[in-house]
């Protein structure tokens, strides 16, 4: 065991645990919105191993709701008494971005593990220090990048893995929302790159192997003008990412796709490809004399993701039970962050951005 496992056992055995935790775990979560509910869902009815005990939002009335709705002890609005809990062994947080980076900060250093979801911080410099804390800290962190927890992804990743495709040559992502969000959630958003296409790059990552080189962004805004003279950002981007393996490949956005909610992939290899396209509500096919049809796509994130959602937190107490490695770790949000710091550089310069010259 190296020294910082020798510190993590000794932090751990002080709170009465050992290195692993077979009897389950005790969470706290942050934040009972939309995404903190489904996690506390997941928590309390489908992980035996885990128990959620405690939930806060700053609005109490929300907080004691969610409570009431899935069996959590104790309800509130201050997360600093999950972080004062000691007999808390994790925390998810699920509150507001700008909240992270603190909140993370404080659970590392009460020994805490950690489940966050995206972003971990609002700039590089933040997260950097996030990152030092949690390492410092000996503390487990998965980022929530639920996309590689979809059965989709994740059996192209296998693909990947078991050398169907061969050496990776090139990828396709097309990821286009059903609708734009309101412009008062884009002027807080960081930008299409930063809140949309982040998860695209995630995965462009997880798919190839491989880090991120090159960035080269082009974008538009082609739905609704007051994206851009209100929201001061596109609608539309072509973004083209090429990797140290040599692999590169495109990731097209939008945030209006007329037929509901666009998720495809296909990555393309020395050995051969592997594509998936949308889900669908059901498996109906229509047969007529007008046409050959079926139902539209799954029309919202939360419906075509909600497997993955529910596998990345059944996952993240698998590692903290059995002291396994997390599948996720705060470094794979850093490495998202950079290419979406990139390609908005490459945007307003009109020129392909390196991943180095990306400085906090």
């Amino acid at each position: 065991m190296n020294g910082m496992g020798l510190f993590r056992g000794a932090r751990l055995l002080a709170r009465g645990l050992s290195s692993g935790t077979s009897g389950g775990i005790r969470v706290g979560i942050i934040g009972a919105g939309r995404i903190g509910q489904v996690h506390a869902e997941t928590l309390a009815f489908r992980c035996p191993q885990a128990k959620p005990v405690r939930i806060v939002d700053f609005f109490e009335d929300v907080a004691k709701t969610v409570a009431g709705k899935f069996g959590i002890d104790h309800a509130g609005t201050d997360y600093m008494d999950i972080v004062n809990d000691s007999s808390i062994d994790a925390v998810w947080i699920c509150s507001p971005s700008s909240m992270h980076a603190e909140q993370i900060i404080a659970a590392a250093k009460a020994g805490k593990h950690i489940f966050c979801e995206k972003p971990l911080a609002t700039s590089l410099k933040e997260v950097d220090d996030v990152i030092k804390v949690v390492d410092e800290s000996g503390v487990k962190m998965m980022m929530a990048f639920q996309r590689r927890f979809d059965p989709n992804f994740a059996r192209a990743r296998k693909a990947v893995d078991d050398g169907v495709v061969g050496d990776p040559i090139m990828f396709h992502l097309t990821s286009r929302d059903p609708a734009p969000p309101p412009i008062d959630y884009i002027l807080k958003s960081g930008g299409l790159h930063n809140d949309m296409a982040v998860h695209d790059y995630d995965v462009a990552r997880f798919l190839m192997k491989s880090e991120c080189v090159r960035v080269t962004a082009l974008g538009k805004c082609r739905i609704d003008p007051k994206i851009a003279s209100e929201g001061k950002d596109i609608d539309t981007s072509l973004t083209i990412l090429e990797f140290e393996n040599d692999a590169m490949g495109t990731v097209d956005n939008c945030r209006k796709s007329p037929q509901g909610y666009d998720q495809r992939v296909e990555v393309f290899g020395t050995k051969g490809q592997v594509a998936f396209s949308n889900n669908y509500p059901n498996q109906l096919t229509i047969y007529d004399d007008v046409s050959v049809r079926r139902d539209l796509p799954l029309n919202f994130f939360m419906d075509r993701y909600m497997d993955a959602y529910r596998n990345e937190t059944i996952e993240f107490v698998d590692a903290v039970v059995n002291d396994t490695p997390t599948p996720t770790t705060p470094h794979d949000g850093r490495a998202a962050m950079v290419m979406s710091l990139a390609a908005k550089k490459s945007l307003l310069e009109g020129r392909p951005v390196d991943t180095s010259e990306i400085k906090p």
